[in-house]
């Protein structure tokens, strides 16, 4: 009974993150990104949600907020940054925490998708690994889940549990 318990707290957790995760979203058109690199730590972990909010077209992001924008250096990616600089024609200039130096290429206004407002910690770490191409830390996620769903399909009552009285 225990057993079954504990896993139907944990699913219903993840399952709870997951919706936490999803809702601004859904509801507010914000955009949510698994962070994929440790160019971020100790703010951002690898496998953290990150849900941003669309950028303000009339103001600049203010430095020390995190940025998620299109990575001038490499097309068709996102970069997740914190601003370090605001140059006067509003490129920003964007650093990872992790990070010696600032990035080399200026990030133009419109290249930005939105400011970072909430953190979910490690609740894209599946996505993370499966991006990454990792099958055993994959295998091991889906066996772990599979172990956990079939836990918690587990009775809850029992005939054969006598309890003393």
């Amino acid at each position: 009974m225990v057993t079954s318990v504990t896993s139907r707290t944990v699913l219903g957790s993840l399952i709870g993150l997951l919706v936490w995760a999803q809702l601004p979203v859904a509801a507010l058109g914000w955009t949510a990104c698994v962070v994929q690199s440790g160019s971020m730590r100790p703010a951002l972990m690898p496998g953290d949600v990150v849900l941003y909010q669309p950028p303000p077209r009339d103001r600049t992001p203010a430095v020390g907020q995190i940025v998620l924008a299109q990575d001038p250096t490499r097309p068709g990616h996102l970069l997740t940054h914190r601003v370090y600089q605001v140059l006067p024609n509003n490129d920003l200039i964007t650093k990872g925490d992790a990070n010696s130096t600032p990035d080399s290429t200026p990030i133009r206004p419109t290249a930005l998708e939105g400011v970072a407002r909430l953190r979910v910690p490690s609740i894209g770490l599946p996505v993370q690994l499966w991006r990454a191409k990792q099958p055993v830390p994959e295998a091991i996620l889906l066996l772990g889940l599979a172990t956990l769903l079939a836990l918690a399909a587990l009775p809850l009552n029992s005939r054969n549990l006598k309890f003393p009285r």
